[in-house]
């Protein structure tokens, strides 16, 4: 632990001198009587900063030097906090001067206040300087430390080239042949099994994950799998915690559910009818116990096989345990030499100008490559570190490191790491370590750490750059991302790196160099003071809601906290040191005196459920970063404005922010226009440096063009997103002028992202772009990424956007007036035009009187002479348009990458254009489209086609072929009142896993194409009431069915036609849903095969009077459901319910006579089922069980 004290010790005393510096000249030391203390402070920082030198050199062989530079960290961190002191009160002082209180200010500092502040302040800045004069001679005369004029540097991030050295995660040396083997062996295991896997075994960083990511993108390619999911496992197997990752992956909306059953009935529905491959990353679960709970778990989910899962794990025996289901281990060889040496060559080319290495350095690159092991981890870490010492000698120095030396393998690559990190800059060093308080596999966000890192002081310039603080902390990142210190990096929409993670083995590194300065307290073990002097950072992780408590001695030296529980309230006037406060969840309340914390520049309470701030927020004169985005918070604390130093606002709540104090803003995430000054949209003229993402609302109070233009929103040329918002209604204020409002706000021309939301002007902004056949190329937003225009009820027309070079995303919205969409082209205008060259979703909604969408004068120029619409489209909704007759898009065939296509609630359209060519679509969805007689042709050309989906098209009358649709897997036609027939060609849907045929009413038979689908599964024929009959022997060949749903059918049927054979699949079949009519008199006799069958419904039995006694016989039962049965009177006998061994769940509803004999205690059928555990009555719910969070309106 002493030994790496340096790493902390040098960044801390480079972070006071200039401070101290900077204080000592400032007029208001004089003021106050403090310049000689400060500039002897500063002058012996400066003094001892020369030592550092040489006692990095010899920390490692004297122990005596370690414990110097432990005593030094110790006095750097009281002189910082000294100096912080110092800071706030000038803070303090500018805040009430500019709020014009000079009468206190003066009272403060007056004759009692000013002589206390001065005196307090000098006594404690004379005990600093008297013990650096100590720790000075001690460390010159005793210990002979050698005094250097170089100086530690701060700079630590060199000048790329052109092209940021960022890891290419496209390179992958050496494993496509398991890439290969691999999804191989996935793909012949799933078609036997309902779930099997392969676990991949090898030592850390020899590249299992980034393996995995290979596998994961080829199944996709391959379209092997519906879903696949990820999930980082790590030490600790919680299948709780799985589960909700797993359900969390595969939908980002759905929340942390604390309930497993209610989370495993989300996942069953999130996978229902769909293959999925889990990914169970970085396993290290030895418990048999737990992977058999889990896997069992999974296989009650599942409804299709054709599942896998693929783990990675370093451990032989973490793979034996899972031989419980069909897993096959594959294990990880190590790459070769010359494969090492590929990978540092491309590491550090990237990072170069050059576009070789020199042959005297790749000799010894090359034998630096041999003793990498064959891990790409080291050869990526080392290939950073060369990457930045492009010298003969430095890279000799890293050959001949004892770090190869080590013969344990663990402890080795551990050794080589710490070597990659001693040789990063001082400023890089505190960076890194820093990162040790995230756990394991958490996703970083670059944004959110480099305000991390300002906030402990780590980035800092001098008074004279103009570079911005967080310009060279991203700077310190990437130097970092490309020695491969960190991984896994997640893109925005914008093409901005928005997150990373880091590597096990180098999170492993970051705690090792922080010991003893960050911990991570497991409150599940006792606090260990003795160890915990020298703790800086604290995270504190808990599964419980127990009030906690930090001793109080480390916490008065904390610099962050990062705390899941509530550790916070019941100590907070002992943190006195805060730097960083970081609330993860389960505190509920801010203490009184959180003002207090005085040092205090970082603060994130968007995952807590507080809904007040106290009122002594405003006194936090240093915080550069409030993050109060979270659901809870009602509205933002008063007194923002004092808060000077703020540099980063993160809100959605309500807000009075008076803008004209805080000039150092760089993101406000939201802002009301208000009409006090301070509130008023010009308030934002004076944020020059604001940038990315801005929300402004209740644009209606801006008075004028001339006071929207005082915003400036044209000269911030960081700002990357915009959402401008008029509200709505009764909120409009009296002023008209959106128009001249809006051209005012033009934005800056590298503006990503656009939001118009509640705009009452007649027509857009000259700003917003040219039309398609002007003479000139340019437009104002050239760089738009993402448009949504949404409520601007008054316009007409719907700009020229076809022109715009990088749009992604356009969202069009309940815009009422708007008639006809599309570009109008010339004759002869047509050559070399690419219409929305790079749009990839675009969505259509709410536009109730657009009757036409044409995007050419003639369909038939485009694809000729170079027109082109959409090429690069792979989402299109069309929603809500009730008047639109034509939509002639140039048809769909030119959009190659088209994947997903909804039309619905377009009750006018007669006609959608072909889908001949369209070989990617996956979703076709039609509903709410009377106008339609027909669909388009060329569907079966949609070879890709996985989900069908038509609906309340009531005049639909045929579907065309279905011949090649081979990938279908999901078929649903309902509400089509025209439809008499099935289409043909159904028998060649071979994967057609789920049917579903609901309220067709004209709907006479089923052919015979049903018989040979057989991968179906789910089958649902429901409200037909003039189908008369289903095929002979239909379910013989269909023995995969787990879940059948049937009828009403035409009502002069006596019997329920097609199920003479349906005990042929009772094995497999689970759930059975039936509704009667008047004629039938009793179920099925055929059911009574059903024996295995899980879940019963039957509803509409009018005529039955008893329910037979081979009921009795369904043993595996668990839930029965009876509705609408009006003359049902009877049960079957107690001994028959009895044998219903399994059944938990009783729902008995509209039935008048049953409920009236199952009363209570009373009713004579009520002994029959009094032993069931839960029981619903029509509406009367009794239970007698602990399930208490069943929903008896979900079926699983």
């Amino acid at each position: 632990m002493a030994e790496l004290a340096l790493n902390f010790v040098s960044p801390i005393i480079e972070i006071a001198v200039p401070k101290a510096i900077s204080f000592s000249a400032a007029q208001i030391s004089t003021a106050w009587g403090l310049e000689k203390e400060l500039g002897e402070l500063a002058q012996k920082l400066t003094m001892i900063q020369g030592l550092l030198q040489d006692a990095e050199k010899r920390q490692e062989s004297d122990p005596a030097i370690r414990n110097w530079l432990q005593r030094l960290t110790d006095v750097a961190d009281d002189a910082v906090d000294v100096l912080g002191e110092y800071e706030y009160e000038v803070l303090k002082h500018k805040v009430q001067t500019q709020g014009r209180k000079m009468k206190q200010v003066y009272t403060f500092f007056g004759v009692f206040n000013r002589t206390a502040f001065r005196l307090s302040m000098a006594d404690k800045i004379r005990k600093i300087n008297k013990t650096l004069d100590e720790i000075n001679n001690r460390g010159v005369l005793y210990l002979s430390i050698r005094f250097s004029d170089q100086c530690h540097s701060t700079a630590g991030a060199r000048q790329y080239p052109e092209t940021d050295p960022i890891p290419d995660c496209s390179k992958f040396v050496g494993r496509h042949n398991d890439v290969l083997e691999i999804v191989n062996k996935l793909d012949n295991m799933r078609s036997q099994h309902i779930l099997s896997g392969i676990s991949m075994v090898g030592f850390g960083g020899i590249g299992k994950t980034t393996l995995a990511k290979s596998i994961c993108s080829m199944v996709k390619e391959q379209k092997l799998y519906d879903l696949v999911a990820w999930v980082c496992v790590s030490e600790e197997f919680d299948e709780k915690r799985i589960l909700g990752d797993m359900l969390e992956y595969l939908d980002s909306s759905v929340g942390r559910m604390n309930n497993i059953g209610a989370l495993i009935q989300e996942l069953g529905q999130k996978l229902e009818n769909r293959k999925f491959l889990l990914v169970l990353d970085d396993v290290w679960n030895e418990d048999r116990g737990k992977w058999d709970s889990f896997n069992s778990r999974l296989l009650k989910i599942l409804k299709t096989s054709g599942n896998s899962i693929l783990v990675t794990t370093r451990s032989d025996k973490v793979a034996s345990i899972m031989e419980a289901l069909p897993m096959q281990k594959h294990d990880m060889v190590k790459l070769s030499d010359h494969e090492c040496w590929l990978i540092i060559e491309d590491i550090v080319l990237r990072s170069s100008t050059e576009t070789s290495i020199p042959l005297d350095l790749e000799g010894i690159g090359q034998e630096i490559a041999k003793r990498c092991g064959g891990l790409p981890l080291v050869a990526s870490v080392i290939g950073g570190t060369l990457s930045r010492e492009m010298k003969t000698d430095k890279w000799q120095e890293i050959l001949d490191d004892k770090a190869w030396i080590l013969q344990d393998e663990n402890k080795k690559i551990l050794s080589i790491l710490k070597m990659s990190f001693d040789r990063l800059p001082s400023s890089l060093k505190k960076c890194f370590s820093y990162c040790s308080i995230f756990p394991k596999d958490a996703v970083i966000f670059i944004d959110d750490l480099i305000q991390l890192w300002v906030a402990q002081g780590f980035v800092h310039k001098s008074n004279e750059s103009l570079v911005e603080m967080e310009d060279i902390g991203n700077q310190y990142f990437k130097e970092l991302l490309s020695n491969s210190l960190f991984q896994d990096i997640g893109w925005d929409l914008y093409g901005n790196i928005e997150s990373c993670k880091m590597h096990d083995l180098v999170h492993d590194l970051s705690l090792l160099v922080s010991k003893g300065k960050t911990l991570v307290w497991d409150t599940s073990c006792n606090f260990d003071v003795q160890n915990c002097s020298t703790i800086r950072h604290l995270r504190v992780k808990s599964k419980g809601e127990d009030l906690l408590t930090i001793p109080r001695s480390v916490a008065q030296r904390l610099h962050s906290l990062f705390s899941h529980v509530d550790v916070f309230c019941s100590m907070a006037s002992d943190l006195k040191s805060l730097r960083s406060l970081k609330l993860e969840g389960g505190q509920k309340k801010l203490p009184a005196s959180l003002g207090k914390l005085k040092h205090l520049r970082y603060f994130d309470m968007s995952k807590a459920y507080v809904r007040t701030v106290p009122k002594s927020f405003s006194e936090l004169y240093n915080l550069q970063t409030s993050n109060f985005l979270n659901r809870t918070l009602e509205k933002l604390p008063n007194g923002m404005a004092n808060l000077i130093s703020l540099r980063h606002i993160y809100s959605s709540c309500p807000s009075d922010i008076l803008m004209l104090q805080l000039t150092s803003l760089r993101t406000l995430s939201h802002f009301v226009v208000g009409t006090e000054k301070g509130c008023r949209i010009e308030d934002l003229g004076c944020l020059s440096q604001l940038g990315g993402k801005l929300e402004i609302r209740k644009l209606e109070h801006v008075r004028s063009k001339l006071e929207a233009s005082k915003a400036n929103l044209k000269e911030k040329t960081k700002l990357h997103q915009l959402k401008l918002c008029w509200s709505s209604g009764n909120e409009r204020a009296v002023n008209n002028n959106d128009e001249e409002v809006l051209e005012s706000l033009q934005p800056q021309s590298n503006l990503k992202s656009l939001t118009i939301d509640g705009y009452k002007g007649n027509m857009f902004p000259s700003w917003m772009g040219n039309d398609v056949n002007s003479s000139g190329s340019s437009f104002l937003l050239d760089n738009m990424v993402e448009l949504q225009l949404t409520s601007c009820n008054e316009c007409t027309c719907i700009p020229s956007l076809g022109l715009l070079p990088f749009l992604k995303v356009l969202c069009i919205g309940r815009m009422e007036n708007v008639r006809r969409m599309g570009h109008k082209l010339q004759p002869g205008g047509a050559e070399s035009i690419r219409l929305f060259p790079a749009l990839q979703t675009l969505t259509v909604d709410g536009m109730e009187r657009l009757e036409e969408w044409v995007e050419v004068v003639e369909d038939a120029a485009v694809g000729s002479q170079g027109v082109i619409v959409f090429p690069c489209l792979v989402q299109l909704w069309i929603k809500n348009c009730p008047l639109l007759e034509t939509l002639s898009m140039g048809g769909f065939s030119s959009h190659h990458k088209l994947s997903e296509l909804l039309i619905a609630q377009c009750q006018k359209l007669m006609a959608i254009p072909t889908l001949d060519g369209l070989s990617t679509l996956k979703t076709f969805e039609l509903s709410g489209n009377g106008g339609l007689t027909s669909l388009p042709i060329g569907l079966g050309s949609c070879i890709s086609l996985q989900f069908l989906r038509i609906g309340c098209c009531q005049n639909l009358n045929s579907i065309p072929s279905m011949n090649g649709l081979t990938s279908l897997e999901d078929l649903s036609l309902f509400f089509c009142d025209g439809l008499t027939c099935l289409p043909i060609g159904l028998d060649s849907c071979i994967s057609l896993q789920k049917l579903e045929i609901q309220f067709c009413p004209n709907l006479i038979s089923i052919s015979d194409d049903i018989k040979k689908l057989r991968s179906l599964r789910i089958l649902e024929i429901a409200v037909c009431e003039n189908l008369r009959s289903l095929p002979e022997e239909w379910l013989d060949s269909l023995t995969r069915f787990k879940e059948l749903s049937l009828g009403p059918f035409w009502s002069e049927l006596e019997e329920f036609p097609g199920l003479t054979s349906i005990h042929q699949f009772h094995p497999s079949l689970e759930l059975l849903i039936l509704s009667g009519w008047d004629k039938l008199k009793s179920l099925p006799h055929q059911l009574r095969h059903l024996t295995a069958l899980k879940k019963l419904r039957l509803t509409d039995f009018n005529s039955l009077e008893a329910l037979p006694e081979w009921l009795g016989d369904f043993s595996s039962l668990h839930r029965l459901e009876i509705g609408k049965c009006s003359n049902l009177t009877h049960l079957p006998s107690i001994e028959a319910m009895r044998g219903l061994c399994n059944l938990k769940y009783l729902k008995i509803w509209c039935c008048p006579k049953l409920k009236k004999r199952c009363a209570k205690k009373r009713g004579p059928e009520w002994s029959k089922i009094s032993h069931i555990p839960n029981i619903q009555i029509q509406g009367d719910y009794h239970y007698s069980s602990n399930d208490f969070d069943f929903d008896f309106d979900l079926w699983i």
